[in-house]
């Protein structure tokens, strides 16, 4: 054989290797892009299954908190008391705080102090110099209490709802359809403000997970008590 026809055989060869692999080339990158297409088209199908079911979940969960609510409101309607406590609640604090405000203004006009002498109580005013002093002294301390009752019902609030779960959702349909239920027994038994023993066993409650907290974490089964407390 001719070194002639050696090349042309060499080069027919190559030819033919090139070729096959550019063949495999694009069956390779034609199943590639079917593999991907068809992992897009996954995708897309489980984002809306996901979409389906997140819709479905939050229609149910409204259906859930519209009954709860007509529930309540029979409830309502049906034992009263819990409803005129809750009026109480919302008018009586600022009868106090008006109330508080007059005496305040008038202390303030003119600083007085008070004793029980010979059956009878007489006011006396204090000094120039000594009411000035007490009239700056009390202002300072009504802004600081006003200001750290505001700071601690916030605080409050947002630790309730960074510890809100399927068990406080629990807690609180159950105390307070309860405390609406049995709301005549219980001032039967007791002179107390429904809302404000509503607003008690919220707060024992959130004491009681404060210390479950730590039971559980020094037994070392948190994922335990974080699956109780999302059931």
């Amino acid at each position: 054989m001719s070194n002639v026809d050696a090349v042309e055989k060499a080069q027919v060869a190559q030819a033919a290797a090139e070729l096959k692999a550019k063949k495999d080339i694009a069956d390779y990158k034609r199943q590639a892009d079917g593999k991907i297409n068809e992992a897009i088209e996954a995708k897309i199908e489980a984002k809306k299954n996901a979409k389906l079911k997140v819709d479905a979940a939050k229609k149910k969960e409204q259906i859930a908190w519209g009954s709860l609510a007509t529930i309540l409101f029979c409830c309502l309607i049906a034992y009263p008391a819990f409803l005129n406590d809750l009026w109480d609640t919302l008018t009586q604090p600022f009868m106090w705080i008006w109330n508080g405000i007059n005496d305040y203004a008038y202390w303030m006009k003119n600083p007085y102090y008070e004793r029980y002498i010979e059956g009878a109580t007489k006011r006396y005013s204090y000094s120039d110099g000594t009411a000035w002093l007490l009239r700056i002294t009390s202002l300072i301390l009504v802004i600081a209490l006003i200001a750290g009752a505001c700071y601690g019902i916030w605080i409050s609030i947002q630790y309730y709802r960074k510890r809100w779960c399927s068990l406080s959702l629990k807690v609180l349909l159950i105390s307070t359809g309860s405390v609406i239920v049995f709301g005549e027994g219980i001032h039967s038994i007791m002179c107390i403000n429904l809302v404000a023993l509503l607003i008690f066993v919220q707060v024992t409650y959130l004491g009681v997970l404060i210390y479950l907290d730590g039971y559980f974490e020094t037994k070392s089964k948190d994922r335990y008590w974080m699956r109780i407390q999302n059931q």
